[in-house]
């Protein structure tokens, strides 16, 4: 019951700190990316607390009830949402060469995209299995 406790609060102080917006109009380039940066790392922080919250599910489930099918394939379904972001963001970033920055930026802002995308998901999941 303490894990589970934990694990919430730990996820409800990341979208704070997510959350601070990157304006390229306001922000010079070097900041504007650097940004984009902070905002990928503290994302990646959220989408992996998220990920754990439903690993912990998972793996008291296949303990309980002995079937494991559920957590293998989120494992899998982790693994395929990383290489398809990687790849949807690489051709994207390939596409603006040589423009190294705006390349940067949109991959960046690709990522970022793709893993609030999960995040919105994994929350709704949890929200519907409670």
């Amino acid at each position: 019951m303490i894990k589970p406790l934990l694990l919430l609060t730990v996820i409800s102080a990341f979208p704070l700190s997510a959350q601070q917006s990157c304006d390229p109009q306001q922000q010079n380039k070097v900041d504007y990316m650097q940004c984009l940066d902070q905002q990928l790392q503290q994302t990646r922080r959220e989408l992996t607390s998220w990920e754990n919250n439903h690993l912990f599910k998972l793996e008291e489930q296949a303990s309980s009830t002995g079937r494991k099918d559920g957590l293998k394939l989120f494992n899998k379904a982790r693994q395929s949402f990383e290489l398809y972001t990687e790849q949807d963001c690489r051709w994207q970033f390939v596409g603006q060469l040589p423009d190294s920055n705006s390349a940067g930026v949109s991959y960046k802002q690709c990522q970022l995209y793709h893993l609030k995308q999960r995040i919105e998901f994994l929350k709704h999941v949890n929200a519907t299995s409670d």
